[in-house]
């Protein structure tokens, strides 16, 4: 399902297309996610998707480095998701705490 550029699709499709990095709202890729896509590079404000403080696992299948952040606009801590890489449960302090996140242009940005 598309959403104002933002890509929400069950877990058993979302992440896996190049270029897309994908969080979910739960552990190991499941209840639902928001995609930053091949035309969405950046999701200032999760919430506007439905989406603020959800996040518990994602998948990178993009080439450069992409970040989550606590706070809206790319504020507060961020979190890394490297190229090619994944994460199926984020640590206890950082679940339900993403608030924005973005792609980089660059394998070496975190």
């Amino acid at each position: 399902m598309l959403i104002g550029g933002t890509t929400v699709a069950s877990a058993a499709s979302a992440g896996r297309d190049v270029g897309w990095v994908c969080m979910y709202r739960d552990d190991n890729y499941a209840g639902g996610s928001v995609s930053l896509t091949n035309t969405t590079t950046s999701i200032a404000v999760l919430s506007n998707y439905g989406f603020n403080d959800e996040v518990n696992s994602w998948f990178s299948n993009y080439k450069y480095d992409s970040a989550w952040f606590y706070d809206a606009n790319y504020g507060g801590s961020r979190k890394c998701m490297n190229s090619y890489s994944s994460n199926h449960s984020l640590s206890l302090a950082d679940y339900d705490e993403a608030s924005s996140a973005k792609k980089y242009t660059s394998a070496t940005a975190c």
